[in-house]
C-alpha cells in the first residue's frame, strides 16, 4: 500500500492508497497542522493508527520541491524524503501539491467537475491553478501522463487599470515583492478588501458580506475574479495549453457565484488571441482534495501499473 498526504499550508490529508488493482483510496484523516511540530510528527501520528508499514510514502507539499527536500511557503515546514526514510523505515517520494492535484484530475469523478466556460479540447497539455491558501500553478500533459510543476503564484502580480496600480502601490508598501498570491489567494482576499475598505477580515467574512452586498466586499471579490482570470488565460498562452484549464481549492470553490461573465471577459481579454482563448475549456473541481488523489495515484506510476490515462471530463 502507498501511504499518500497532501500537506498543505493549513492542514494535511492522509490516505492509503493501492499499489495494485483497483485504483482506492481509504483510512482518509484530516489532521491540522497547527497540532504538530513537524512533517514527521503528524505522519507518526496518522502510522500509529495503521497495522502494517507501507510500501511506500508520497507526499504532495505545497512548495517548490527540490531534489528529495521541500520547504512549505505558508507554513515554514522542512519535509527531507531521507530523514522520513530513516525514521519511518520505507521510501518517500515529493511533489509540488499542484503537481499531486495534476495527476489527481484522472481520479477525480466526473460529478466533481463543473465546466463554468464553454469549449472544445485541443491538444494535450492542461493549465491547473489551485486557489487556497496560496496559488499553485502547475501543467499536464494529460495522454504521457506527466505533470509538471510550477511557483508561477509567485511571480508578479500584473496590473490593467488605475484601481489596481492604487492596490498595487497598496500591497508594494505591505509585502515589498507583489506576487499574484498576494492577491488571487484567500489571504490575498483579505489584502484586496484592506485596501478598499481600510478593515483587516477574514477571507469567510469577506465571502459573507460579499454574498449580502456589501459594497467593499463585493469589490474585493470581482477584482480577485478578474485576477484569476486574466491569470488563468496567461497560463493557457505560455503553454498552448489547449486542452483545458482547471481550477481548484477551497477559495476557487467559494468563488463560484462570481465566477461568470467577468471571470470569462478577463480571460478573454488577450488581445490578438481572444479567438483561440475562446476555445479552450474552463472546469472548477469541487473534490477536496485532488492532490491526494494524486498522490496515490503517482505511486501506482512510479510501480509502472498504469498504461492509458484519460481525463473523464469533457
Amino acid at each position: 500500500m502507498i501511504l499518500a498526504a497532501d500537506i498543505g499550508g493549513t492542514r494535511s490529508r492522509l490516505g492509503l492508497g493501492t499499489l495494485e488493482g483497483p485504483f482506492r483510496l481509504s483510512r482518509v484523516e484530516i489532521l491540522e497542522n497547527a497540532a504538530f511540530r513537524s512533517p514527521k510528527t503528524l505522519l507518526k501520528r496518522y502510522l500509529s493508527t495503521l497495522s502494517e508499514v507501507p510500501e511506500m510514502g508520497v507526499l504532495a507539499v505545497a512548495g517548490p520541491v527540490q531534489g528529495r527536500r521541500a520547504r512549505l511557503t505558508n507554513l515554514g515546514w522542512k519535509v527531507d524524503a531521507g530523514e522520513l526514510e530513516r525514521a519511518l523505515g520505507f521510501p518517500f517520494f515529493l511533489l509540488n501539491d499542484l503537481e499531486a492535484a495534476a495527476y489527481g484530475l484522472f481520479k477525480v469523478p466526473a460529478s466533481e467537475v463543473e465546466k463554468i466556460k464553454p469549449g472544445r479540447r485541443r491538444g494535450a497539455v492542461v493549465a491547473v491553478l489551485g486557489v487556497g491558501t496560496g496559488l499553485g500553478e502547475a501543467l499536464l500533459v494529460r495522454h504521457f501522463p506527466l505533470a509538471l510543476a510550477s511557483e508561477g503564484g509567485h511571480a508578479e502580480y500584473p496590473v490593467d487599470t488605475e484601481e489596481e496600480w492604487g492596490l498595487y502601490r497598496f500591497l508594494k508598501g505591505r509585502f515589498g515583492h507583489v506576487s499574484l498570491e498576494r492577491v488571487i489567494s484567500g489571504p490575498g482576499l483579505s489584502n484586496v478588501y484592506a485596501y478598499f475598505s481600510g478593515r483587516e477580515s477574514s477571507p469567510e467574512e469577506i465571502l459573507a458580506a460579499a454574498r449580502k452586498g456589501e459594497r467593499e466586499a463585493l469589490s474585493a471579490v470581482r477584482l480577485v475574479v478578474r485576477a484569476l482570470g486574466r491569470e488563468a488565460s496567461s497560463l493557457v498562452l505560455k503553454a498552448l495549453a489547449l486542452s483545458g484549464v482547471y481550477l481548484l481549492g477551497g477559495l476557487a470553490q467559494a468563488l463560484r457565484p462570481w465566477l461568470d461573465r467577468e471571470f470569462e471577459e478577463a480571460f478573454l481579454a488577450k488581445g490578438r488571441l481572444r479567438e483561440l482563448l475562446e476555445k479552450v475549456p474552463v472546469y472548477l473541481v469541487r473534490h477536496p482534495s485532488p492532490a491526494l488523489l494524486g498522490a496515490a495515484l503517482y505511486g501506482r506510476i512510479l510501480r509502472a501499473r498504469l498504461s492509458a490515462h484519460f481525463l473523464p471530463h469533457t
